[in-house]
């Protein structure tokens, strides 16, 4: 009888294993799906001329099965409300431009606009870059997937931005949480609530909050901090040129 148990435990566990193996490969694909990112840009002139505006992505071709993958473009006016939807095929090699397309600045209005890249599921091996080309400014901005690994990467609560010297310099700041949300600006350090510097009690979703600094900000440590989700895309004109980054969320 003890030998007969024992075979019947080690069937029983090796049917269970059986079982789990491929559960624990679905849940690991589920992850990887999970971790597909988005990119936003938030497309402004500078107080330039605007000439023109793209953005680029490239994504990883196999993730889809080695075809060319597509990517979804959302373009959204500073309320949040969109603007226009389209989706593009990347070449063989995985990458795509809206250059082919549309220029954005046409859409543009002379109000900022946020662009959401969106690239298949499961597509974590991606990259994006924002390019504008206003009189006299032409920019390139790197920007950040909004998820690395699944987890909150380009995007946060809480984004130091460290401010050198400025003839002019603004904040960015782009809600990406699918809800309204409020946010402040600090000096030094994040303060209590309702006693940043610049303040907003809500920006809807997709909506844009721009934050023009003043000499007041100028070499300091400025803090964004906000109820949920926002990305922050700094601008800085040191009158000989515009430079144009995202800011890395600690939280």
């Amino acid at each position: 009888m003890a030998i007969l148990h024992s075979k019947i435990t080690k069937r029983f566990f090796w049917r269970t294993v059986g079982i789990l193996l491929p559960l624990g490969m679905q849940i690991v694909l589920l992850a990887q799906i999970v971790s597909a990112s988005d990119f936003y840009a938030v497309v402004d002139n500078f107080g330039r001329r605007p000439r023109s505006a793209h953005m680029e992505v490239a994504v990883d071709t196999m993730a889809v099965g080695g075809s060319r993958p597509y990517v979804v473009f959302n373009v959204f006016d500073m309320n949040g409300t969109q603007l226009t939807e389209f989706t593009l095929n990347t070449n063989s090699i995985g990458f795509v431009s809206t250059a082919s397309s549309i220029n954005l600045f046409d859409m543009w209005g002379g109000q900022p606009l946020l662009v959401r890249a969106s690239t298949p599921a499961g597509n974590s091996l991606c990259a994006a870059t924002l390019h504008i080309n206003s009189q006299g400014a032409p920019v390139t901005v790197g920007l950040l997937p909004t998820l690395k690994a699944g987890t909150p990467f380009g995007m946060g609560t809480l984004i130091p931005v460290a401010l050198g010297n400025f003839r002019s310099a603004s904040l960015l700041i782009a809600n990406t949480s699918g809800g309204d949300t409020s946010a402040e600006v600090f000096l030094g350090t994040r303060g209590a609530p309702a006693t940043g510097i610049y303040t907003n009690p809500r920006i809807r979703p997709n909506g844009i909050w721009r934050v023009d600094l003043t000499q007041n900000e100028a070499l300091s440590h400025v803090v964004v901090s906000a109820a949920n989700a926002v990305v922050v895309q700094v601008v800085i004109d040191d009158g000989n040129s515009t430079q144009s980054f995202m800011a890395v969320p600690i939280a």
